[in-house]
């Protein structure tokens, strides 16, 4: 729970006046909070081709450095809508805040998978067991990548206790492997090719898709309040990013150069993306994040989920 308690923090740092300013009122421009990863490269499309000023949106994508800086933002009325992976979202409406998920971004499923344990090369690991008294890097506590690793810990009879979790950003992973600090990471594209062509790395386990072949990775959610006010923005976000879909399918060339020009990089494999979601995408966290001791409250898919 520390990374939820660290938004909390940040929440209770706002204050209640920064609830009701004029920023959090404003509903005109919609500014959507994004981290660096190509999920979210739909949202850079659909800026880039005019679909979201094509249905009357004044939208404006915002980077943010930390996911976890997505709530307090939204509760501020810095963001109208920001990224977010599923415990997160569930971590946010557990601790007493109201945030609905709006659309969907990036599913994994198991034909395209890209997230990984990867080993460092210079150790050997031939099963799970192998891994206890090793030290795995994540990134970010109670991530979907943290949690679903513990799950297949679990699965495959290792005790999560029995592995040390540290923290590690993404681009410093195939670093963090060459060095030795580490001994495992969850990692994903393009860091994943990246640590493999570099040498740092071996690709142990496809964990997320051994055991869950269709799961949504990430979306888009907004603070209750907003979205009960602004349903017909939702629906025309909605809209715009699935024509952005459309033309991600049809136009990967161009697609690349945006990708390149707003993140910096081009993802090897692409994300499947898709914008509807449903009760049971969540069910899953909920179910998983219960038995690892996540989650305090009863959670309803069906109240956090803007249709």
């Amino acid at each position: 729970m520390r990374a939820f308690h660290r938004i909390l923090g940040a929440v209770a740092a706002l204050g209640l006046a920064a609830m009701a300013s004029p920023a959090a009122l404003a509903q005109g421009k919609i500014n959507v909070g994004y981290v660096t990863a190509s999920d979210f490269v739909p949202l850079l499309v659909a800026k880039e081709k005019g679909f979201f000023e094509k249905r009357g949106l004044d939208v404006e994508p915002k980077r943010i450095p930390i996911i976890t800086n997505i709530p307090p933002a939204l509760v501020s009325g810095d963001l109208q809508i920001g990224s977010s992976t599923m415990p997160l979202l569930l971590q946010a409406n557990d601790g007493g805040l109201d945030m609905r998920l709006v659309a969907g971004a990036a599913r994994h499923l198991k034909e395209t998978s890209k997230i990984v344990l990867m080993v460092r090369s210079t150790l050997k690991i031939e099963k799970p067991e192998d891994l206890k008294g090793k030290k795995i890097g994540v990134a970010g506590f109670n991530s979907t990548m943290d949690v679903f690793v513990r799950k297949w810990l679990k699965l495959k009879g290792v005790d999560p206790k029995d592995v040390t979790f540290v923290e590690a950003a993404f681009p410093q992973m195939p670093d963090l492997l060459k060095g030795g600090t580490v001994d495992a990471v969850t990692i994903t594209e393009p860091m994943r090719s990246i640590a493999q062509n570099s040498g740092a790395g071996y690709v142990f386990a496809d964990y997320v898709a051994e055991y869950y072949p269709d799961l949504l990775m990430v979306g888009y959610i907004a603070t209750g309040d907003w979205a009960m006010k602004n349903p017909a923005a939702i629906k025309a976000f909605r809209e715009a990013m699935d024509e952005s879909i459309a033309f991600i399918g049809a136009n990967k060339d161009e697609t690349r150069a945006i990708e390149q020009k707003v993140l910096g990089f081009t993802s090897n494999a692409p994300a499947a993306f898709k914008t509807a979601v449903k009760p049971d995408d969540l069910d899953v966290y909920i179910a998983v994040g219960k038995e690892l001791g996540l989650y305090r409250s009863a959670l309803d898919p069906k109240k956090m989920i803007m249709n």
